[in-house]
């Protein structure tokens, strides 16, 4: 086997790292979206992951964190020092300690995979680490499936991603979900994001802004599939929905695996 079985880092919610059992080169760190979950949401991608000699140099984390508490500006900072602990430090710090690793030892690619929600906080966390000038950003890359980075249709959202309790007390205003409001395409979350990005983009210090890749799905009924600043063309995947645009399952629809291995 490549990698340890799933260990558990006291890091964000239910957090688990995935660690190659050969000399380390690279970094995947997956950020699921609102009411995710830190493996469930990518499905088949652990599996798939272990199996194949491509990330048999890579160390995976699947971060997990609190979607339907905190509101999206604390999620991203939690995660941002997440970051500056396991790209600034040695990883044997996270639960699985390697003798043949260097006290100084940094990775040489970080590839952040982000899904829905998740596009903003990883957004929101790589600006902070801008603003504290961290050399890391070199280094690092973004791939979002279905990103909320312009905002998400909140009844939809809620209708697809609530237990039916949940939906009815959120439509009574018996719940507050400080996130939602966040979501609304004319957020001052979302409105920030946006200028901070084209600010640094307008300077030439905007690179680590401009995602690998992203991945829409055709069938979208949640976020809004508008381009973000200066990201790619998106690609479009066929008759897959906003839940399942991220989740591998063999043997018909290995795209999202196919895609981050691509930017390995």
């Amino acid at each position: 086997m490549s990698h340890t079985p799933p260990i558990f880092i006291n890091q964000g919610k239910n957090t688990v790292g995935y660690f190659t059992t050969s000399n380390p080169e690279k970094l995947i760190i997956f950020v699921h979206g609102f009411n995710g979950s830190a493996t469930d949401t990518w499905d088949e991608f652990p599996a798939l992951i272990k199996e194949n000699n491509e990330y048999a140099n890579s160390d995976v984390v699947f971060y997990g964190y609190e979607s339907l508490k905190g509101q999206v500006n604390n999620n991203a900072l939690r995660f941002y020092n997440f970051l500056k602990i396991i790209a600034e430090g040695n990883s044997n710090r996270l639960g699985y300690s390697r003798n043949n690793l260097a006290p100084d030892f940094t990775y040489s690619k970080i590839l952040i995979v982000a899904h829905s929600l998740g596009s903003i906080v990883v957004r929101r966390a790589l600006l902070n680490a801008k603003a504290e000038n961290k050399t890391w950003l070199l280094n690092t890359r973004m791939i979002l499936f279905a990103p909320a980075h312009r905002g998400a249709r909140i009844q939809n959202l809620i209708s697809e991603s609530l237990p039916t309790l949940g939906r009815i007390f959120a439509g009574l205003g018996f719940i507050t979900i400080p996130v939602l409001d966040d979501l609304r395409p004319n957020s001052q979350t979302i409105l920030n994001l946006i200028q901070e990005t084209e600010q640094l983009i307008q300077q030439n210090q905007g690179d680590f802004t401009i995602s690998h890749t992203v991945v829409w799905a055709n069938n979208e009924i949640v976020v809004h599939n508008e381009r973000f600043c200066q990201d790619p063309v998106a690609v479009l995947l066929d008759n897959i929905s906003h839940k399942n645009v991220c989740k591998p399952i063999r043997p018909n629809f290995l795209t999202p695996f196919e895609i981050v291995t691509e930017a390995l």
